[in-house]
């Protein structure tokens, strides 16, 4: 595995949202870009339920687009992403390059992100594959 390293910085616009229920509800674009080992910009979606503050329980998932450089190779992939916070601040998040969605030198990419927020940052450490080439 290799391993892609940096930070990135997000902008959220509110979609749709609904107070309605027991837990309020939100959809948004996404837009991410991306410095470090990965260089680029990515799109997509996010849906959220619940608060992530203490005492609040909440999950999102999304589906974004990557299209830039992984290390000098560029191309594009996509990422799922699935998150839960229990009232207890403990939280569970899991960043996935979907199977076969890479495009140009990116084809064949796999792997996963993680991403550490904690001081208003937001650093990410990129751990993926690629085929060999011949």
């Amino acid at each position: 595995m290799m391993h892609a390293t940096g930070t990135f910085e997000v902008k959220t616009t509110p979609e749709a949202q609904s107070a309605a229920a027991a837990y309020p509800t939100a959809r948004l674009a996404l837009e991410k870009r991306f410095t470090g080992g990965l260089q680029g910009e990515a799109i997509g979606v996010m849906l959220s339920i619940g608060a992530p503050k203490p005492g609040e329980v909440a999950a999102y998932v999304a589906i974004d687009q990557f299209t830039g450089t992984v290390d000098g190779k560029k191309g594009s992939f996509a990422l799922t992403h699935r998150a839960t916070m229990t009232k207890g601040g403990k939280a569970v998040l899991e960043i996935q390059v979907v199977p076969d969605s890479g495009k140009g030198e990116l084809e064949g990419i796999a792997g996963a992100m993680t991403v550490d927020a904690s001081k208003g940052v937001h650093h990410y450490d990129f751990a993926y594959s690629l085929p060999a080439t011949p």
